[in-house]
């Protein structure tokens, strides 16, 4: 084979990958978009204040990990105490923080020491005390040794005494309603043991939600609206779909509701991982997929809040290596799944996806650069069909943010017409400026998959500066 042959191999190699790839998110974007309208259509008729004023409404205890979160912890915690809904509690579990976390908590709500017990259901560190709020029973926040974000969410667990767990993430404020939102699809629809929704990302979180029902926003800095269409996409194009097909294979750490029975019929949330939300999401399918039991893990269109996101291009792609370590982690520990009917779509639709669309992904990026700079260097590319094929590429991304943008915009209304011209303007831009550093976080993520890197790895937290 020529030097010239195998470049065109590995071009028809690539277009043939990408033709695949924008296949099955174009068709999980056409399913997500019937998802999105069938939900807006029963919002328009469903009364969630009949949940919230309901004394039958189910109980939540809603689980909130910290390390190290003493920047955004207490607004998130004073977020959580003024959702409306009739009964749940918030378990705030110290996990061993090195900083001022626990002290500024107990500063600025007004904790006191307490006794307390836990009904050690599932493993997990030591605790060390307990504090309650005076003024406010439904808070308990425990303190204990590190263990880890799934450590800390078992030690949440063995504390909580509601049918429901909503397992969040410290850094980020939620909207009063997200709980009814949420709830009233779990108390509709027996099936559903599991479910996440759609929230925003800001530098500030609580300037950008700061009385918890009005969200100033999108942020349409060009680090964060690249970010805002990563989860459009992910939500939107591609959740919503996953759920319609009923192999949902991640309910978001930052807002996830579990049937408490279920997580401890499966001994919590697991330590060896690097995450736990996927590895909980996808062990859960495997075990009701053998054991025969229906189910469903939901994802809904609804804005449940607004979470941090990195305000610095290092910081994010630290961010995307670990999310590209834990999925290629999760998948693996799977792989019996992938295309065993036994397990239905979660075997056949789902665990493909996630072959091609990303574990795959660094491979084919990594053969198109060299494949590129190898055709220039020989002097064999035309670059006026590269440039046709750039643009088309630009496009077709594009058009995937805007599908998506466009079903957020049926379901909530909450961008001003100001910034979303913003959020087109920059949509261009978006294959040149941010796609490459996402393209080596999954390098750098696969390579620290393969070295058995499992550490965290988590970013310094924004300074708040009160602008949205």
């Amino acid at each position: 084979m020529t030097f010239e042959t195998a470049l065109r191999v590995a071009v028809l190699t690539c277009g043939a990958y990408l033709t695949l790839l924008w296949t099955m998110h174009w068709a999980l974007l056409a399913i997500g978009l019937a998802e999105t309208r069938r939900r807006r259509r029963e919002r328009e008729v469903d009364d969630v204040d009949a949940l919230t004023d309901s004394r039958f409404a189910p109980g939540v205890s809603i689980l909130v990990p910290a390390y190290n979160e003493s920047a955004g912890l207490p607004d998130a915690v004073r977020s959580l105490l003024a959702i409306e809904y009739p009964e749940f509690e918030v378990i705030v579990v110290n996990d061993g923080s090195t900083d001022d976390t626990l002290a500024r908590l107990v500063d600025e709500l007004g904790l006191v020491p307490v006794e307390a017990s836990a009904r050690d259901v599932v493993e997990s560190e030591p605790v060390i005390g307990y504090y309650r709020s005076p003024s406010d029973r439904r808070l308990l926040v425990v303190d204990k040794l590190n263990g880890g974000k799934a450590d800390g969410l078992n030690a949440g667990l063995n504390h909580s005494r509601y049918r429901y767990v909503c397992a969040v993430d410290a850094d980020m404020v939620f909207a009063r309603g997200s709980l009814a939102r949420a709830m009233r699809e779990i108390v509709r629809d027996p099936e559903v043991v599991g479910l996440t929704s759609y929230f925003e990302n800001a530098r500030d979180p609580a300037a950008s939600l700061p009385d918890g029902i009005h969200f100033v926003g999108p942020d349409t800095r060009p680090l964060f609206a690249f970010q805002s269409f990563d989860y459009l996409r992910a939500f939107f194009g591609t959740r919503a779909g996953w759920a319609r097909l009923n192999f949902m294979l991640c309910a978001a750490g930052a807002f996830q509701i579990w049937r408490r029975d279920l997580v401890e019929d499966l001994h919590g949330w697991s330590r060896t991982f690097t995450c736990e939300d996927i590895e909980f999401t996808f062990r859960v399918h495997q075990v009701l997929r053998q054991r025969g039991r229906p189910y469903k893990v939901a994802c809904l269109p609804d804005c449940v809040g607004v979470t941090e996101g990195p305000d610095s291009m290092g910081k994010l792609v630290s961010q995307r290596e670990r999310w590209q370590r834990v999925i290629l982690e999760t998948w693996w520990a799977n792989k019996r799944m992938l295309f065993n009917p036994r397990y239905g779509t979660v075997g056949t639709l789902g665990m493909p996806f996630y072959l091609f669309s990303e574990i795959l992904a660094p491979i084919f990026e990594i053969l198109a650069v060299v494949t590129l700079v190898a055709g220039a260097a020989a002097g064999l590319v035309d670059w006026w069909e590269f440039g046709v094929l750039t643009l088309a590429i630009t496009f077709g991304n594009s058009a995937l943010t805007t599908g998506a943008l466009l079903m957020q915009d049926l379901e909530g209304r909450t961008y001003r017409l100001s910034r979303v011209a913003r959020f087109f303007a920059l949509m261009p831009l978006e294959l040149f400026v941010y796609r490459p550093f996402m393209g080596w976080a999954r390098v750098k993520g696969t390579w620290g998959y393969l070295r058995g890197d499992k550490g965290w790895h988590k970013f310094e937290r924004n300074v708040r500066t009160g602008a949205a």
